[in-house]
């Protein structure tokens, strides 16, 4: 029966390879034809992420159901500008399912390619997928800013071709750090599922249900790693143990138009990739809690609460939180983390992040680095940026992590990332002085 299970996986895995592959020569078949065309025509100032002047949303979307197809429906440049052949089903359900019947659909499918230098398993090297479906429906007052959403997330994620999918590949690095926290491994389900609302002006907003908490807990805008960053160090805040996919609640309150605004929420400890875990909540009082002071550039413009951190150009917080300790498991845990991201440039944005711990296996880290998009080719994002986290247990080294990456939009659908990561004295692999990662990255969205 286990060999059937995983013959089944694995064939799942390549059947989602074929369709990817299906869909980039799809897409590229007028490449020849239409490779002459100009780059889109572009209305007011260029910033990271937007067209729009004054810009609401900026850089990427979020790993929630909305922000990312935002973020995948918005104007893109690309180094192939030709029309793609799937632009009769984008503008369907934009102009159609989306504006007429307040229902959104679309999703991806990533591939990633690692190759570690060194590791404690022996294995060099990892491939992973990573299938996303987002759908969402409008149910009461449709069209309007305070409409009420149900938003679900669908993925499935897994190795291709490798042993370990590159989560716990990277792992097994010995890196304190995931070199690639969310590509893990588990089958086809419901990730995130959620009702979520503005009302008075944005002034308050509010989700609840299945959450994907680090859409929430300390989030800043690189923290996307099927779009940015690669290294948890950049990702989430190292210092936090959030828990990931599980039944918890969040609200934002902004008591001023001036961008000050407090954020908190609550989540059960007891994650479940593919489960609901509204039981959970309810049946077993161990919770993840947490309460964000700060201020934000997009304060009032409507983003939805979980795109806050994705979509805020400028951000200032302080987030405090606590974990209770879990049955039979991890013991209780509290900290603060703060963040501070700042466009100094339209097109450049740089980032600080810290945070320290009592009682999780990392208590303190600290994080830098910039963003850079192109003027021309403003879907393009370089970055480059280090960090340092230091384990709880003395007897481990402190590490540093150095990594860079670009994002090529090679087509309005496709993207592709090469990505380097220097990792400075691996904290669980004593035996050595430093590793590299090399990462290779394709996303497709339809």
């Amino acid at each position: 029966m286990r060999a059937e299970a995983d013959s089944s996986k694995a064939l799942g895995s390549y059947l989602r390879v074929g369709i990817l592959v299906f869909l980039l020569v799809l897409i590229n078949r007028g490449a020849l034809a239409q490779s002459a065309a100009g780059p889109p025509a572009q209305s007011g100032v260029i910033v990271l992420g937007s067209q729009t002047n004054p810009p609401p949303d900026i850089l990427d979307g979020t790993l929630s159901g909305l922000g990312d197809e935002e973020e995948d429906d918005s104007p893109k440049s690309s180094w192939f500008r030709f029309p793609t052949f799937l632009q009769p089903w984008l503008d369907f359900k934009q102009d159609v399912l989306l504006q007429q019947y307040g229902f959104l659909i679309g999703g991806s499918e990533g591939i990633l390619g690692q190759d570690y230098s060194d590791s404690l398993t022996g294995q060099h090297d990892s491939v992973g997928q990573k299938f996303t479906l987002n759908v969402g429906q409008q149910l009461l007052w449709k069209g309007t800013p305070q409409a009420l959403w149900i938003e679900m997330v669908v993925e499935d994620r897994g190795p291709v071709g490798t042993d370990f999918a590159p989560l716990q590949a990277g792992l097994q690095t010995g890196s304190s750090t995931a070199t690639a926290p969310t590509w893990g491994d588990f089958n086809l389900g419901v990730t995130q599922l959620y009702l979520r609302q503005s009302l008075f002006d944005n002034h308050f907003q509010y989700t609840v249900g299945k959450l994907f908490a680090p859409n929430y807990v300390n989030p800043y805008p690189f923290f996307d790693d099927n779009r940015q960053y690669l290294n948890q160090i950049f990702t989430t805040s190292v210092t936090i143990p959030v828990p990931l996919r599980g039944f918890g609640a969040v609200a934002a309150l902004f008591p001023t138009d001036f961008g000050f605004y407090a954020k908190g929420g609550i989540y059960t400890v007891y994650s479940e990739d593919t489960g609901f875990t509204a039981d959970s909540f309810f049946n077993k009082p161990q919770y993840f809690t947490h309460l964000e002071l700060g201020w934000s550039g997009t304060a009032g413009n409507g983003t939805p609460i979980q795109a806050r951190g994705p979509m805020d150009a400028n951000n200032f917080s302080l987030t405090l939180w606590n974990k209770d300790a879990e049955q039979n498991g991890p013991p209780a845990a509290h900290g603060v983390a703060f963040n501070a991201n700042y466009l100094i440039q339209d097109n450049v944005m740089v980032f600080g992040r810290g945070g320290w711990s009592e009682g999780w296996q990392l208590d303190r880290n600290l994080s830098a680095g910039v963003g850079w998009r192109p003027p021309v080719q403003f879907s393009d994002l370089f970055g480059i940026g280090a960090g340092w986290a230091q384990p709880a247990n003395p007897a481990l080294r402190d590490q540093y992590i150095f990594e860079a990456f670009y994002r090529f939009q090679l087509t309005t659908q496709l993207a592709v990332t090469p990505d380097v990561q220097w990792i400075l004295h691996p904290a669980l692999n004593p035996n050595t002085g430093s590793l590299w990662v090399a990462s290779l990255r394709a996303r497709i969205a339809f």
